[in-house]
């Protein structure tokens, strides 16, 4: 497995005061996320007769850590909810987004470190919004060579996730993966970190990519777009589950593209 390992951040020393007044300087729309730390700063005639410079920097730190930590997963829960639309649990574990009845599937052929890719995927969560349940979103992997390793080990990462939270949860961290990403091959960092970013286990992520574990689904995917003549990102399968047809879009679509091509779909 490749992690990616960012450099150690050395913090510059500061006095007890500078550090304080920096922290004076926090935006009061924020404080009730820094209760904890305003409490260190009020009892700062105490503290730093007890404490040397760099210990109290490190429990700024620390705390700081713990503030932002619950602040992204507040704002991932959020997120989790605007994929209502995804079952929690799916037929043989697909990621689907939307009715799983639906009559038309649009099977998207995907690599996260696609920027064509990354600019679509907001775009096919609005037509199957606006569908009224006769379209429904099927995420299929297609990590191209020239953005590996990062592509296939985030494909993995996202397999990972819908493993151990479910699918409505995949959906989510896949919008982060896609929101995050630097693109083009060069990722999001190293994954377990970002897992935790999300409040998800870092743990729990980095021992399911030590593993073999959904490698078969990957290539699987992989081997299927393949078949299908699909050589780059994006790429569309729509499928008619009532005529048994099926039609292929290659490219990037506007939301207004896919919808008209839908409906053409829809009145053959």
């Amino acid at each position: 497995m490749v992690k990616i390992y960012s450099g150690p951040f050395v913090m510059p020393k500061l006095s007890q005061v500078a550090v304080f007044a920096a922290l004076g300087v926090l935006s009061l729309s924020h404080a009730h996320q820094f209760s904890e730390i305003k409490a260190l700063k009020q009892g700062q005639s105490q503290v730093t007769q007890t404490l040397t410079s760099n210990e109290v920097v490190s429990i700024v730190d620390q705390r700081l850590d713990l503030a932002e930590q619950r602040v992204a997963k507040n704002a991932f829960q959020t997120l989790i909810g605007e994929y209502e639309l995804a079952s929690p649990r799916t037929p043989d574990d697909r990621l689907v987004y939307g009715n799983l009845n639906a009559r038309l599937t649009m099977q998207e052929f995907s690599d996260i470190e696609c920027p064509f890719c990354r600019k679509m995927h907001g775009g096919l969560k609005s037509v199957v919004d606006n569908s009224s349940g006769v379209v429904n979103w099927e995420f299929k992997h297609f990590p191209l060579s020239g953005h590996n390793p990062a592509a296939a080990m985030q494909a993995k990462a996202v397999e990972c996730v819908r493993e151990s939270y479910g699918n409505q949860v995949a959906w989510a961290a896949l919008d982060q993966f896609f929101e995050k990403t630097r693109s083009n091959g060069q990722g999001v960092g190293d994954l377990p970190t970002f897992a935790r970013s999300m409040g998800l286990s870092g743990k729990a992520i980095e021992l399911c990519l030590d593993s073999d574990a959904h490698e078969d689904r990957i290539s699987g995917d992989y081997r299927e777009g393949s078949k299908l003549g699909i050589t780059g990102t994006p790429a569309l399968r729509i499928l008619d589950h009532k005529t048994g047809r099926d039609y292929l879009i290659k490219g990037y679509k506007t939301p207004e593209q896919l919808t008209q091509a839908l409906q053409q779909i829809l009145g053959s």
